[in-house]
């Protein structure tokens, strides 16, 4: 509504003046609404929907106002060029912001991505390598005393590698991939045959992947893989659901598990995890939408309209 008043206030005052007003007065509440509807997720589109029904709603008012006056035609053509250039002006400024938003939020994204890998690096590799270097340390030490317990330091030595390059083999595969993935069923089942888990894991994919976009693909494929990691790493599950239903104009996937659950957001330690999933669902226009309690499992929803977009 406060919008609606200044592009209204800017008409009167170019008709006051008998000329179009420039300035960038209104800069600041229009890049305020761009930031609102990013956060809110709301999509641009939604906004010039907006614009073009206040446009057709108010250009007959206006063009009725005026009509007793001599002048009607000169006083018209002002109306009609100050109402587009109020509206167009605003709706760039708030794009404008809507964008950096966004890129903010992709930053944001970018580096809980870094410090997560990073946090697995130091964890299941460095832990590895650390181990494996100990009890080659011991070896050296048993080698000539201890010759029994040395050779056993070597076989604690080799177990300690070989977990920890099954360990690198799965962190590069959760590395986002260089190529937009052609398939979000194998990209998926490619990433269940690196980690090791006890749970049952079942996958099912309906509908055609080719209408879902290449950023919809990947996105998603990120998004499913962050709840099904969840689920492996804290929900001590027996059985974990994975369905993703694609349609021309949507996409709709659940993860479900049969876990521990939890209350709030405590299913990931590090805090990062539902909240990546959410933003990277919100930059596609979607929603994540997560249920869970303690003892009954964890639900993880994605929801993508337009999945051709």
């Amino acid at each position: 509504m406060a919008n609606a008043e200044e592009i209204l206030d800017d008409i009167v005052a170019a008709l006051a003046a008998g000329k179009i007003q420039t300035g960038d007065s209104i800069s600041r509440l229009a890049w305020e609404i761009g930031a609102d509807r990013a956060e809110a997720g709301i999509h641009p589109k939604e906004s010039l929907d907006a614009a073009s029904i206040f446009f057709r709603v108010a250009l007959p008012r206006l063009s009725s106002a005026l009509a007793d006056r001599p002048d009607y035609a000169e006083l018209l053509n002002i109306v009609v060029l100050s109402l587009e250039r109020s509206i167009s002006t605003r709706i760039k400024a708030a794009s404008a912001s809507y964008t950096a938003f966004l890129l903010n939020r992709v930053h944001t994204v970018q580096i809980e991505e870094r410090r997560r890998i990073a946090r697995d690096l130091h964890d299941r590799i460095g832990h590895g390598i650390s181990v494996a270097h100990q009890q080659l340390e011991l070896h050296e030490h048993n080698r000539l005393t201890e010759p029994v317990r040395a050779s056993g330091n070597v076989k604690l030595a080799e177990q300690a590698i070989q977990e920890t390059m099954r360990n690198l083999r799965q962190v590069t595969s959760e590395l986002h991939p260089n190529e937009p993935l052609k398939s979000l069923e194998k990209a998926l089942l490619g990433y269940l045959d690196t980690v090791d888990c006890e749970a049952a894991v079942r996958l099912q994919v309906n509908g055609d992947e080719a209408w879902a976009s290449p950023q919809v693909r990947d996105e998603s494929f990120l998004i499913f893989r962050e709840a099904v990691r969840n689920a492996l790493a804290h929900a001590r599950a027996s059985l974990i659901l994975i369905r993703i239903d694609i349609a021309p104009h949507e996409m709709r996937g659940v993860v479900q598990d049969n876990g521990r659950g939890f209350t709030g957001e405590r299913s990931d330690p590090s805090g990062m995890g539902l909240k990546s999933m959410r933003e990277r669902a919100e930059l596609l226009g979607g929603s994540v939408t997560v249920s869970s309690e303690p003892g009954k499992g964890t639900s993880v929803e994605l929801y993508v309209p337009r999945a051709m977009s």
